[in-house]
Formats: C-alpha cells, structure tokens, sequence
C-alpha cells in the first residue's frame, strides 16, 4: 500500500463514517459534506498532505504489528 493510499483511507474512513451516522437523514446536508469531503481531500492530496499522513499512518501500523525481535544471546 503507498503512502498516498494510506492517507486517502485514514482521513477518508473517519470522515464518511461521521457523515454517515450523524447526517444521513438529511439528505441535502449530506451530499453538501461528501462534496466538500472530496473537495478538501483533493486540495490536501494537491498539497501533498495527504502522502504525509499516510507515511505517518503506515509507520504506526507497522510499529505496532510487528513484533519485537528476540535479544541475542
């Protein structure tokens, strides 16, 4: 997975997550926050923010699930 991927999924999740379960009855307003999702998304990949968070979102991952190698003896 790149970088940019990761950055796409770690902002991109949260945000429809919280789109979904607190707009989705109201319709108009929830189209309005998808768009202006995607708009600042777009702008933050433009930037090369979104690469950024996604080199830092990777190396917490991997920090975490990788597993401390035995001491030498």
């Amino acid at each position: 997975m790149t970088s940019q991927t990761a950055g796409w999924l770690a902002l991109g999740i949260p945000m429809l997550l919280f789109g979904l379960v607190f707009l989705r009855r109201q319709g108009g307003v929830f189209w309005m926050y998808l768009t202006a999702c995607l708009l600042g998304i777009g702008y933050l990949t433009t930037t090369g923010a979104v690469s950024d968070i996604g080199t830092k979102a990777l190396n917490i991952y991997y920090s975490v699930s990788a597993p401390t190698p035995a001491p030498a003896k």
